[in-house]
């Protein structure tokens, strides 16, 4: 016969409970015997990990942030949203789960309670009918003594003892009524003797039920605490519930939305990668044509730390190389290096140079194009992108550490920031191939 759902959720309960209370005083009489470190050890070793648990994921929302920079706000915002219930999910769940066997527990409590109380109560009536069964018979008894003492008090004489002797007739007259006399004697004792007998085991019995009764008011104050236990458990697993069920709900919604913005992504991106393309072109015939026009190359050594940082507070936020989108897996090329800039924060020239142009370009917003000249035998460029402002205008020259423009969200940027890009030849490169270390 195979036992319900109900039951063998309460035997684990049981048995989990069980366990974990052998193991917590196991473990409190070993960390006893060997002298282990106070518990606010633990407690410093959980707040470390929560740290660090918080710094990872803020990390994770930071890298995702900048995963997506070059996406389209909408499609950006439900991505971000998505991973974060991605994350939350597990967690809520959990919750859920220890709440309903709290939950659990609480009923299993509450059956166990109940068995004890109904258990008592049985008793106390067991016992209340024993003593009124025995109080009946000792009732009765009382009244067999109250009889023999009339019968006596009705026959007696001065001098007793002398008339049976002289007052009777014939010896048999006197061995009789010595003999009823005899009889009513044992009686009284042996009624006597069962009275105190049964008083003393009702006494007993008394003071059981008295201990019952005081068992039973302990029981009913258990009984109530434990339904209101039991509610909150109830309360806290049906929020839970509910929780889960609605991060599951939006989780599909933006599953939903995201899948219908599929093919709007993939084409902006090759949007994207098409004005690249275009940009690479055009610098290719520009460098081309500055070798040809320049006779001997430019001053200084195109090595690691011929740029300056193009922030006065360099913080990169992402770096140069191949971004996958977390959604919907599409590789691209993220050709530059992001710095972290507030809006309206001062962009700095990396280098001497010229401004190709300052403009508005597909994709990369407002951009400045500074023109560094041959480096090494080699032409050098370098690109400031999603200005909302411009400093410098097409032709001027500038010098290293100038403004050339403020940060900003242009082109398909979801944030204020600096999208730094160096081209060497035409082809863009790592930017902190070249940047100083500071």
């Amino acid at each position: 016969m195979m036992s319900s759902p109900w039951r063998t959720r309460q035997f684990r309960v049981a048995a989990a409970l069980l366990i974990a209370a052998i193991l917590g005083a196991s473990a409190g009489t070993i960390a006893q015997a060997e002298g282990s470190a106070p518990a606010w050890s633990t407690y410093d070793d959980e707040i470390a990990q929560a740290n660090k648990d918080k710094a990872n994921k803020e990390k994770r929302a930071r890298d995702l942030e900048h995963a997506l920079a070059e996406t389209d706000q909408a499609i950006a915002n439900a991505t971000i949203r998505l991973t974060e219930l991605n994350e939350r999910l597990p967690i809520v769940q959990e919750e859920y789960r220890l709440a309903q066997e709290r939950y659990d527990a609480a009923l299993l409590q509450q059956s166990i309670v109940a068995a004890k109380l109904e258990a008592a109560r049985s008793e106390d009536a067991a016992l209340t009918e024993q003593i009124d069964a025995d109080d009946a018979k000792i009732d009765e008894l009382r009244d067999v003594l109250a009889e023999i003492a009339r019968a006596e008090y009705q026959g007696s004489r001065e001098d007793a003892s002398l008339s049976i002797f002289f007052g009777a007739q014939t010896s048999d007259e006197f061995v009789d009524d010595y003999a009823y006399r005899e009889t009513t004697s044992r009686v009284q004792s042996n009624t006597l003797a069962q009275m105190e007998e049964l008083a003393a085991v009702n006494r007993n019995r008394k003071a059981r039920q008295e201990a019952v009764r005081e068992y039973i008011e302990e029981l009913k104050v258990q009984a109530d605490a434990l339904v209101v236990e039991a509610q909150q458990a109830k309360d806290a697993a049906e929020a839970k519930k509910l929780e889960v069920e609605t991060l599951l709900a939006e989780a599909e919604e933006l599953k939903a939305y995201l899948e219908s913005q599929r093919d709007a992504y993939v084409a902006q991106q090759k949007e994207l990668e098409a004005a690249q393309a275009a940009l690479k072109a055009e610098l290719e015939a520009l460098w081309k044509k500055k070798l040809e026009e320049e006779a001997v190359n430019g001053t200084g050594s195109l090595v690691k730390g011929f740029l300056s940082p193009p922030t006065s507070v360099p913080y990169i936020t992402s770096s140069y190389g191949w971004r996958i989108h977390p959604i919907f897996g599409y590789g691209r090329l993220h050709a530059g290096t992001d710095f972290r800039a507030y809006c309206g924060t001062p962009i700095l020239a990396a280098a001497d140079g010229q401004v190709e142009w300052a403009t508005y370009r597909y994709g990369f917003g407002n951009q400045v194009m500074l023109d560094h000249g041959v480096v090494s035998g080699k032409v050098l460029f370098t690109s400031y992108n999603h200005f909302s402002s411009f400093a410098v205008s097409t032709g001027q020259n500038v010098k290293r550490g100038q403004v050339v423009g403020y940060s900003g969200t242009t082109g398909t940027s979801t944030a204020c920031h600096l999208h730094f890009e160096v081209y060497v030849n035409g082809s863009t490169v790592d930017p902190m191939k070249y940047v100083a270390d500071w």
